[in-house]
């Protein structure tokens, strides 16, 4: 593999990640999407071009280091984007509260014949409610 075929593709991605994690900072979110995109679509062409190739990265340390260090900023621009969307997660729960729904049981009464007990549902026979 050319190493500066590898070094191009490897300056591109971090030139990628420089620009999600500025945008991460900033409040400009409709940025952000073309901007992982294009990040997304340059991991993927070094990731076809090292299967293509051997890498043989021992030959020289900086290239190496250089890998290393995108890939740490990569890390961290995941962890960010997984903030922001927890963040943006419960702002949407504030704004628009989702419904709530029984999960298990259907309510009480809702059929004209339970099989099985539900909460407050009254047993016939002695005219108690049961839990």
């Amino acid at each position: 593999m050319t190493s500066s075929l590898f070094q191009f593709h490897l300056e591109t991605i971090e030139t990628h990640i420089n620009s999600v994690a500025q945008l991460l900072q900033s409040s400009a979110s409709s940025d952000l999407t073309p901007a992982c995109a294009a990040l997304q679509s340059a991991v993927l062409a070094l990731s076809s071009l090292t299967q293509q190739k051997s890498a043989k990265l021992d030959a020289d340390p900086s290239l190496k280091a250089r890998l290393r260090k995108a890939s740490l900023s990569l890390a961290s621009c995941r962890e960010s984007l997984a903030r922001r969307a927890a963040l943006t997660q419960g702002a949407l729960g504030a704004l628009m509260p989702a419904t709530r729904q029984d999960t298990y049981a259907p309510a009480a009464n809702q059929y004209a014949r339970q099989l099985y007990g539900s909460a407050g549902r009254q047993s016939g026979e002695f005219r108690a409610t049961s839990a």
